[in-house]
């Protein structure tokens, strides 16, 4: 049973979108607030999801096998068994989806995903024509690669279905985590003559926390978007040693950004710092995975249908059930692990809005990584740190360029842009 004052009943509010203006929505709400009750909570909490969410982001990995040793891997090798998942299992996953959210968005993970044959992603997408509709603005695709097994005819196949191809490569510095990386930069580079329908994701770790900026001076020279996140202390990561000190992956991200900010030619944005961007002027953004409130807006399904609140390699106790024993999605948030990472997450934000200023950009950051630093009810851990430091830096140098009102040719056109719109439009405020 979990107890809840005044102040952490509005924050237990906070974990679901209610539409304002929309009657049944408030009256739900104000029986939230009355009962105190964890299964009622939940049940009113699965009530408002399942009635009023219009759009959730899946993780689906087919697979946990991989054909490299990732030395950060969310999985352990014991987790990585050879289970794939079934056709069956996608078409029960895609008909309660379409019946439930107007709009959804997939992430083919892993494990390796291309371990999967052809056939199955042919008859998967196949499945989201057959309920979404074909050509249907109603979802879209990601499929996050080690870019290994990538080849002319899945590319092909991605270009004609407008799947998204995510990388996972560190440049130069590839081989740190990672293996194979000449057949990787092989195929980005095939890719990069392909209408760049490809973005590139680098895992920053303890040896390359303080080569951020070379590493996206590479990429901003092949004209290929990438993204920074920092390993977590999960799964490989804690065996392997390379989780990045806070200190230096602060350092190196802010000396990263001011180069991107002060490039007059970058032809690409730098996440999370462009979004980042975003958030300091008042357009409000889901940034960087780790910082903005997911619960309830995205769900993980395991190839044998077990279902998590994200895909960070969650711990057994945040099982949200089997995709083959719910009626609806949103009978997985009203479960026992659901209400477990619920009651840490509202006890943690909780400290966060009293103790910190930039609370409302970051909702308590991501209740996995605080689960795997500090305890999910805590936090002060590395995430939150490297958040606080970096957003504070872009935070306050936007605010200096509103207020200076300097020549915007100093910058770099995505900055240009979003300040030129906030300068425009005064009234877009935080």
């Amino acid at each position: 049973m979990l107890f809840l004052l005044q102040r952490e009943r509005m924050l237990f509010l906070r974990l679901v979108v209610c539409r304002a203006g929309r009657l049944r929505c408030g009256m739900l709400c104000v029986l939230l607030l009355r009962h105190t009750g964890i299964q009622r909570r939940l049940d009113i909490l699965a009530l408002l999801s399942r009635t009023m969410r219009s759009f959730i982001s899946v993780i689906i990995k087919p697979t946990l096998e991989c054909n490299i040793d990732c030395r950060h891997c969310y999985h352990t090798p014991d987790e990585r068994v050879s289970e794939k998942m079934s056709i069956e299992t996608i078409d029960h996953l895609f008909r309660l989806l379409a019946e439930e959210y107007e709009s959804v968005w997939f992430i083919w993970h892993g494990g390796e995903p291309l371990l999967m044959p052809f056939k199955f992603y042919k008859e998967a997408i196949g499945l989201q024509e057959k309920y979404f509709g074909k050509n249907s603005h109603r979802i879209g695709n990601t499929i996050q690669t080690n870019g290994i097994m990538l080849d002319k005819k899945f590319i092909n196949f991605c270009r004609e279905k407008m799947i998204n191809i995510g990388i996972s490569y560190e440049g130069p510095y590839n081989d740190v985590l990672r293996e194979r990386s000449d057949v990787v930069r092989e195929n980005i580079e095939y890719l990069s003559g392909k209408e760049r329908m490809f973005s590139v994701s680098s895992t920053i770790s303890a040896e390359t926390a303080s080569k951020q900026k070379e590493i996206y001076e590479g990429f901003r020279a092949n004209k290929t978007a990438v993204s920074f996140i920092p390993v977590i202390p999960a799964g490989c990561a804690v065996r392997g040693r390379t989780v990045p000190d806070a200190g230096e992956y602060i350092r190196s991200s802010i000396e990263c950004f001011e180069d991107w900010l002060h490039d007059k030619d970058a032809d690409v944005p730098l996440i999370p710092h462009y979004l980042y961007v975003l958030n300091a002027l008042g357009e409000p953004q889901e940034s960087d995975c780790a910082h903005n409130s997911c619960l309830t807006k995205w769900i993980c399904a395991y190839p044998n249908g077990d279902l998590y609140p994200c895909g960070k390699g969650c711990p057994p106790e945040f099982k949200l059930g089997n995709i083959g024993d719910v009626k609806n999605i949103s009978d997985a948030f009203r479960t026992e692990g659901f209400g477990k990472i619920i009651a840490g997450t509202v006890e943690r934000r909780n400290r966060c809005m009293v103790e910190c200023e930039l609370y409302k950009f970051c909702n308590g950051g991501c209740s996995i990584d605080a689960y795997y630093e500090t305890g999910i009810g805590m936090n002060g851990g590395d995430s939150c740190r490297i958040f606080k430091e970096v957003f504070g830096h872009v935070l306050s140098s936007v605010e200096n360029i509103i207020e200076a009102r300097p020549d915007l040719s100093e910058y770099n056109k995505f900055v240009r842009d979003a300040v030129l719109g906030r300068l425009i439009n005064p009234k877009v405020t935080r």
